[in-house]
């Protein structure tokens, strides 16, 4: 991509989100983000085939920042409690940055699409990280527990119905 199309797309992306984070779903208008970043709607159209693939294109680059947050944080772990803490604490506020557009698209209809689609893929890469822990730290190295605690760790940091303490309580009785 040459080097003046990386800077629109980074324009309207850094546009983007700022409505998105402070604006609801509803607000988010395509119109609104080109005049934000000083394109045409057309150049976004360009960019972006349509305000959901917007959205998205934003949630991943956060996703991807919240990945490697967890990443550094498993590497710095003391422990294999600590570092489900971090991979914990790394989902949770990206979670919770997020929790309103996800609602957004629940009252839309769009959100079970969306979240059925992803679901497998990021338990995958979180059991990735449960993984390279259980490799450092647990005495029974049964790598099956890296999906469980996976699931468990998205669950909690979605529904808060898990508070952390129950959830490293789970990884203190797998690691042993």
């Amino acid at each position: 991509m040459p080097r003046a199309a990386k800077d629109t797309r980074e324009r309207i992306l850094q546009a983007a989100r700022e409505q998105l984070l402070e604006h609801s779903d509803e607000a988010f208008s395509m119109r609104r983000i080109a005049g934000l970043s000083g394109v045409s709607a057309g150049t976004i159209y360009n960019h972006f085939p349509d305000k959901d693939s917007l959205i998205a294109a934003i949630m991943i680059e956060d996703w991807h920042r919240a990945l490697a947050l967890m990443d550094r944080r498993c590497q710095r772990a003391k422990s294999f409690t600590a570092g489900v803490a971090g991979i914990y604490k790394s989902l949770s506020d990206f979670v919770d940055v997020y929790r309103s557009t996800w609602m957004d698209y629940r009252v839309s209809g769009n959100y079970a699409i969306m979240q059925n689609r992803r679901h497998k893929e990021l338990v995958s890469e979180i059991a990735a990280y449960i993984r390279s822990l259980l490799e450092r730290f647990a005495q029974e190295k049964d790598l099956n527990m890296d999906i469980i605690l996976a699931e468990n760790i998205l669950t909690a940091a979605v529904r808060k119905d898990i508070d952390l303490e129950t959830l490293l309580q789970l990884a203190a009785y797998i690691a042993d």
